[in-house]
């Protein structure tokens, strides 16, 4: 039987879907403005987000998947820069009279003695609003506007998400600290030289300036660097990190379908970001979404919270109210009581079993710690980042990731075949042409970028079986961790168990031989303390390409690619210039101290021949096992309550901080649906996702009043 919908019917719906996407004056489609916009916002991102946390100390807005500072962006963007240019095309005068202001004010200040500092984001602001500006006028001059689109606010926004996985925790403030602290920090008492430095591989990976890089740690060094020391290393990590991003990139797209259209899953992080875009209509000055009553009496409470804290760094006579506490729980387990408004906002989104999945396997983890505490049961692992302080549980989890998204790319194997049936050129009747890239380049690039990793690793030394093992391992961890970001809206969240321990201390370091412990441990660079990573970040995106023609979906791809580089080479920029000026190590202790020293230590401890944690596997296997038969009752049972996600992630150290949050959403969703039903629920998201984008405005705007107050460290929202 033929489930599929009727070619001609499908083309009805696309073309009915891109006639609703045209404003009051036809325009749908991508124009140049669209990408400068893009372009800059994800420049100011790129370079803004490492500014605010290394120099400013301040909150970290691109750590994790909630994304604050793209949010926070894309607000001013709708909100101000939208509304105005609007506004100013009434009248050829008013667009006129605009420009004039504004570069009158900016010449003032810079000509009037003002610092020109290219390093510095006011700089960099004041550039694009005279720009945009004078843009502006020549728009109204021809009788258009240089106010976005939807199609244009959806490539703006994707682009930014993109960036926000690159530009701290995701690649920049992880990469350039580990490929130079190894001689910063190698000393007797660790005993690296003697233990490492044989292993270095026969390419250039390491920085050497000559100096064991102390300029880059102790900073005062911006006359004096060696900028020939730094091409190589970074050559070869592009190549490898460029196949990465081709596999995270190809793959969301290749799931795009089955996870949106065919399990509708929610993606509670995006519905902001839609909503904002959806209320953009040509005909109306001020955007829609803005208009909600409910949306601002949610802005309001983390707002005010965050403002009352703010205040307390400048006067410590302002109250400062904590929402963190600990409680015991189970024997001697404790919990914590965390309330965080933008993750109460993100969970009011999710599916009801899922979240009571979420909190209850978080309060069954404990009981489960606890027991196996007392059992005496002791894993020969030791791990650093995923469930560190329980490596049995770490296994289980691991286990029962892995069995999720086995058991999802199975489910989901009509679709998979239907796309390598496209990519083949044997699916004529699968239609491809929603997608950002075709099924076929998305398949060309999953496989070219497999065999880059691959290769990269072979050509430093790792055994080939090793380092096919290890991507295979490591893609379906990002997968897994994707699956659940985009389904159950955890904005904190981490894998319980990362490839590189998985493989090393789970399969036994005497299989995989020094060198290729030594390469695994370089890949926690990218694979271990992933709090935010481009496949989650694109997958996101992707659910926004609904308010796109289909036209425009091609060119988001190569914005895609755009963005990407941007967010690498901006935020390279600003944290190379900031180390060197600086010093790494005063600005901040983990990325440049604390993640060098773990990378270096796990492989010293673990390239001494080891043999597999039997015990540990056998917690995987069991993991596994439980995931395999909590997706069955799910399936085949309609009384079923708990959706098997929350087994998977529950006993991770990021569920500390999430799971009261889901808790206290899970309830008041429940509690508004059975005695308000759908219409008092619809009317309500409005005040959540207030709560989410209070968090991201208080946060912003207080990063603006510490960028000309000169104060440092007032940090308000803050995941971990």
């Amino acid at each position: 039987m033929n489930r599929a919908l009727p070619t001609i019917y499908n083309s009805h719906l696309a073309g009915r879907r891109d006639t609703s996407l045209t404003d009051a004056g036809g325009r749908s489609r991508l124009t140049l403005r669209g990408f400068w916009v893009g372009a800059f916002l994800s420049f100011f991102l790129a370079i803004g987000a490492p500014y605010t946390n290394m120099a400013m100390r301040s909150t970290n807005m691109a750590f994790d998947f909630n994304t604050p500072g793209a949010i926070f962006l894309f607000l001013v963007l709708i909100g101000v820069f939208n509304t105005l240019f609007k506004y100013t095309a009434r009248d050829m005068r008013l667009a006129a009279g605009l420009a004039v202001f504004v570069v009158g004010w900016v010449s003032w200040y810079y000509l009037g003695g003002g610092k020109v500092d290219i390093y510095a984001l006011g700089f960099w602001f004041c550039a694009f609003v005279v720009v945009s500006s004078l843009w502006n006028v020549a728009a109204v001059w021809r009788g258009g506007t240089f106010a976005l689109n939807r199609a244009e606010l959806v490539l703006v926004y994707v682009m930014m998400l993109v960036v926000s996985a690159l530009c701290t925790m995701g690649m920049t403030q992880q990469l350039l600290p580990a490929i130079t602290g190894i001689l910063y920090f190698a000393s007797p008492q660790n005993k690296w030289s003697e233990a490492l430095f044989p292993l270095f591989p026969k390419r250039a990976i390491i920085v050497d300036d000559g100096t064991d890089n102390r300029g880059f740690y102790e900073g005062g060094a911006l006359t004096d660097i060696d900028y020939g020391a730094w091409v190589e290393p970074l050559c070869w990590w592009g190549v490898l990190l460029v196949a990465l991003y081709m596999v995270m990139v190809s793959t969301a797209v290749i799931m795009r379908r089955q996870w949106m259209e065919r399990e509708r899953l929610a993606y509670p992080l995006t519905q902001v970001g839609v909503a904002m875009v959806q209320g953009e209509r040509g005909d109306g000055l001020v955007n829609g979404f803005l208009k909600h009553r409910a949306l601002w009496w949610g802005v309001a409470v983390p707002l005010f919270y965050g403002s009352l804290k703010a205040l307390h760094q400048y006067e410590p006579s302002m109250p400062n109210i904590q929402l963190i506490w600990s409680l015991p729980f189970f024997g001697g387990q404790s919990i914590q009581i965390w309330i965080s408004f933008a993750l109460i906002g993100f969970s009011y989104f999710i599916s009801t079993q899922v979240a009571v999945g979420l909190w209850l396997f978080y309060l069954l983890s404990k009981i489960e710690a606890e027991f196996l505490a007392l059992s005496g049961l002791r894993s020969t692992s030791k791990f650093v980042y995923g469930i560190a302080d329980q490596p049995l549980l770490a296994y289980q989890s691991g286990g029962a990731l892995i069995a999720m998204v086995l058991l999802g790319l199975w489910s989901g194997r009509e679709h998979l075949r239907d796309v390598v049936r496209k990519a083949f050129g044997r699916g004529a009747d699968v239609d491809d042409g929603d997608e950002i890239m075709s099924y076929r380049a998305a398949v060309v690039t999953l496989v070219a970028g497999l065999v880059g990793m691959v290769g990269w690793l072979w050509l430093m030394g790792t055994k080939l079986w090793v380092g096919a093992v290890f991507v295979g391992v490591a893609v379906l961890v990002f997968i897994g961790i994707t699956r659940v970001v985009c389904e159950a809206g955890l904005a904190a969240v981490r894998s319980p168990m990362i490839a590189p321990d998985l493989v090393v201390q789970g399969i036994g370091s005497q299989w995989i031989g020094a060198g290729g412990v030594f390469n695994l441990s370089f890949a926690y660079i990218w694979s271990a303390d992933i709090r935010i990573f481009l496949m989650a970040m694109v997958a996101n995106g992707l659910k926004l390409i609904d308010n796109m023609d289909r036209q425009s979906r091609r060119t988001l791809f190569w914005a895609v690619v755009l963005a990407a580089f941007i967010g690498a080479a901006g935020s390279c920029w600003m944290v190379f210039h900031l180390a060197y000026k600086y010093g790494g190590i005063n600005l901040d202790h983990w990325r440049f101290q604390g993640g060098p020293a773990t990378i270096y230590n796990m492989a010293r401890r673990t390239f001494e021949p080891a043999g597999a944690d039997w015990l540990g596997l056998g917690f995987f296997a069991g993991g596994a096992a439980v995931m395999g038969g909590l997706t069955w009752c799910r399936q085949h049972l309609l009384w079923w309550p708990l959706h098997p996600i929350g087994f998977a992630v529950g006993a991770n150290m990021m569920m500390d901080k999430a799971w009261f949050c889901v808790l206290v959403a899970w309830t008041t969703k429940k509690a508004v649906l059975r005695f308000g039903g759908p219409a008092r629920y619809g009317g309500s998201q409005y005040f959540f996702m207030g709560l989410i984008m209070g968090e991201a405005l208080c946060n912003g705007l207080w990063l603006v009043i510490d960028y000309f107050t000169g104060k440092i460290g007032n940090r308000l929202f803050v995941l971990g």
